[in-house]
């Protein structure tokens, strides 16, 4: 099973509908080649491979800043909503 089946049922299993994912945990899915300015332990997330892989699998994919804490500001979390 790969990790994007894994997002899949991970996003399922927390109401499918509207899910919000840590920031760090997507980076690690979605790496892109850039380092992330707050971490070494994971990448900038690739916000292309991401939203074709939402778009592919009938989400809708943005970030949530507003619930970012105060230090991880360049680290917003990730919401699915499902577009139904």
């Amino acid at each position: 099973m790969s990790n994007e089946d894994k997002l899949l049922i991970a996003i399922e299993e927390n109401g499918g509908t509207d899910v919000v994912i840590p920031y760090w945990n997507i980076a690690r899915l979605f790496p892109s080649d850039d380092p992330h300015p707050d971490s070494f332990d994971y990448k900038v997330i690739d916000h292309h491979a991401l939203k074709e892989w939402a778009a592919n699998n009938g989400f809708k994919v943005s970030t949530v800043p507003e619930q970012a804490p105060d230090h991880a500001k360049l680290s917003p979390p990730v919401r699915f909503i499902k577009i139904i």
